[in-house]
């Protein structure tokens, strides 16, 4: 890891020596529509997904000119050492309130997607969930995530992620693979497990699935207010890393998740989602920007989804957490996908 941080260092002390602090006035490339133009919808309640300002999200969603929504459902379980997960009937979604979201979503001409994630009861990672029992936490898990993977299919949904930075379990190879299978049994489409932005090299079952996916949360800047250049030339050792895995797997990448919360100094470490910060929204609308540049144009790269939309209508100019929405990285984002 260190290396590529010092690769970025090298690379954006030159830029600033070259451009200084100056934002460029360059548009963003417009994305493919063949790429993912992907937003995830998120909710933590049990019938948030099913209300109207739910309904009023999708559709803002689809008219900012995405192609696919991906809709978040959790499950539960103590703490990163337990060996079972569950439903929590206060804080999973329902199926049916999944099931209206995902319709209202098609009938709007989106493609749908179902992702889920564990929480943990005493506010840990998912990412160091390491079960004192593998078998019957995957059992556990199977049990919460096939009839997800069913109304996935009833719905018609194009991918379903098959987890979340779940890194303290993919050593157990041979047992995500019977997951794989389970899930195939009932699902059609394709399949995505979302890595953690430092586990992807490390999963051992990627040419099981249909995608590398990839959380893309990697440092791309070294100091707060960045010019644009700055923040493109971060991009490019994480790029040229990613572009290795595809060599290596012959798979493409997908973002399963990017995003910035509208904070000063928010490309330093956007992995921390729990940070505090003076408002910022043109670093963000920077940070978009330089996404929607960097990954414009690259035949390894499937696209993205970006984290996140809520569901209960929040965002705005005085929100500083990752949502685009009611800020000026919401124009970006419309821009970069050609939206008039």
């Amino acid at each position: 890891m260190t290396k590529y941080k010092s690769s970025i260092i090298i690379n954006l002390s030159f830029l600033i020596g070259l451009a200084g602090c100056q934002k460029l006035p360059t548009e963003p490339a417009v994305s493919s529509k063949s790429l993912v133009r992907g937003i995830t919808l998120v909710d933590w309640s049990v019938d948030g997904y099913g209300k109207p300002l739910a309904e009023r999200a999708i559709e803002s969603i689809a008219s900012r000119g995405a192609t696919h929504l991906a809709i978040i459902v959790s499950g539960y379980q103590t703490n990163r050492n337990s060996s079972e997960m569950r439903i929590d009937h206060r804080r999973t979604p329902s199926q049916s309130s999944v099931r209206q979201a995902l319709n209202l979503a098609v009938s709007q001409g989106l493609k749908v997607v179902i992702k889920p994630h564990i929480e943990l009861d005493d506010g840990g990672w998912f990412g160091d969930i390491k079960p004192s029992d593998p078998g019957a936490w995957f059992q556990s898990y199977n049990n919460f995530l096939l009839p997800w993977a069913a109304l996935a299919e009833s719905v018609g949904g194009v991918q379903f992620i098959i987890g979340t930075e779940l890194a303290g379990t993919i050593q157990h190879g041979e047992l995500w693979r019977e997951t794989i299978r389970m899930v195939k049994s009932v699902f059609s489409g394709e399949l995505v497990y979302a890595a953690s932005w430092d586990e992807a090299f490390k999963v051992p079952f990627w040419r099981d699935l249909d995608y590398i996916g990839v959380d893309f949360y990697f440092p791309v800047t070294i100091r707060k207010d960045p010019g644009r250049f700055e923040i493109l030339a971060g991009w490019q050792p994480w790029l040229e890393r990613m572009q290795l895995l595809h060599n290596q797997t012959g798979l493409k990448i997908l973002l399963t998740e990017i995003g910035y919360k509208s904070v000063d100094g928010a490309g330093m470490h956007p992995y921390k989602f729990d940070e505090q910060g003076a408002l910022d929204l043109l670093e963000q609308a920077d940070l978009y920007w330089a996404a929607l540049q960097a990954t414009a144009d690259i035949p390894w790269l499937a696209g993205m989804y970006w984290w996140n939309w809520p569901a209960d209508g929040s965002g705005g100019p005085n929100n500083t957490d990752y949502t685009p929405a009611g800020k000026p990285a919401e124009l970006e984002l419309m821009k970069g996908w050609n939206v008039q």
